[in-house]
């Protein structure tokens, strides 16, 4: 005999994306689901506790009876995978807004999944994949725009949903050290290690200690190490990945937009979509205007600041040899490199 509650639990789970799972107990034991509207997904630009607010309702649910739940759910969902300061909360607003595709932004858990490393609990990435997939409306499939962190585990993202399709977003090293240097510099510092770390594991920086890198040595190291991440990504699944450079997207928008639902294996009215205000607020905070013109300017105004920390990651791009090591790839040292 059936246990009404878990039966509840099911339909609740089943029935579409209203239980988001926030984040996993410590040790993974359980996991913690918010209640979301589809208004909701929607206005979040990062779906971590930053959406909870104090009537939001949470239950904790034990792993042992989501099991269950999920066995019958596709692990049917895209990805945009990219560097910081890319462009990828735009691009996954501008995609959101057709409504073939559900876009969620930087889910907490995935996050959480690549800290600990995927490979030790394929159970709790499976899990959540299948969490992830679910819609509000049939004929919609989930994009998720993960955390630039989340590259680490993208291969086995990858493969866990098995027809999985990706979007990887670039930046030049030169608009990327402009912006982070400027912008965020703290998350340099913070991953500095972790990064210098996985970069190692690509052949490249060996043996160097992130407390020897200066502060524009720091964030190109990250700039490298989240593009080979990428191009890791798309040496495993050619036939499924699709690169974007923001700034070209920002060059030919209606063309470059036009890419991005094709890699998704849609065609859009672009045109319309751009005509719309997305392209003219700060992706992030939709109620902050901010457009090409004013990041130009800003990014302008950061290199001349800033332009002996910038010079000094760029001259640590070419000692370790990027450019070769990045061969075959469309990402960019200079703004300037392809045209």
């Amino acid at each position: 005999m059936s246990d009404p509650g878990v039966e509840a639990l099911r339909a609740a789970i089943t029935a579409g994306p209203d239980l988001f799972p926030l984040e996993a107990s410590p040790d993974a034991s359980a996991i913690c689901f918010v209640s979301l509207t589809e208004r909701e997904y929607r206005d979040a630009s990062f779906l971590d506790r930053r959406i909870l607010r104090p009537e939001s309702r949470t239950g904790i649910v034990p792993r042992s009876l989501l099991g269950p739940c999920v066995e019958r759910l596709p692990r049917a969902c895209d990805f945009i995978f990219h560097v910081s300061h890319a462009g990828s909360t735009l691009l996954s607003r501008l995609l959101g807004s057709d409504d073939r595709i559900f876009s969620l932004r930087e889910p907490a858990i995935l996050r959480d999944l690549a800290r600990g490393g995927a490979a030790g609990d394929e159970g709790l990435l499976d899990l959540v994949l299948a969490l992830l997939s679910r819609t509000f409306r049939p004929g919609q499939r989930a994009v998720v725009k993960a955390t630039s962190i989340v590259n680490r585990i993208a291969p086995a993202l990858m493969d866990r949903a098995g027809d999985a399709r990706a979007l990887l977003m670039t930046v030049p090293a030169e608009t990327f050290l402009a912006a982070v240097l400027d912008g965020s510099p703290g998350d340099i510092t913070a991953h500095a290690a972790e990064r210098l770390d996985r970069l190692a594991s690509f052949g490249v920086a060996e043996g160097m200690a992130a407390d020897a890198l200066g502060a524009g040595e720091a964030a190109a190291m990250s700039w490298l190490c989240e593009n080979l991440a990428l191009a890791a990504v798309a040496r495993y699944t050619p036939d499924r990945t699709r690169w974007l450079d923001f700034d070209r997207f920002l060059e030919a928008p209606a063309d470059q937009l036009a890419v991005a639902f094709a890699a998704f294996g849609l065609e859009a009215d672009v045109k319309s979509i751009l005509a719309g205000d997305l392209m003219q607020r700060y992706a992030k905070r939709p109620d902050v205007a901010y457009d090409a013109a004013f990041r130009r300017r800003l990014l302008l105004d950061a290199s001349r600041r800033l332009g002996a920390e910038i010079d000094a990651g760029l001259a640590w791009l070419d000692a370790v040899g990027a450019r070769d090591r990045l061969a075959g790839t469309p990402v960019r040292i200079a703004a300037s490199d392809g045209h």
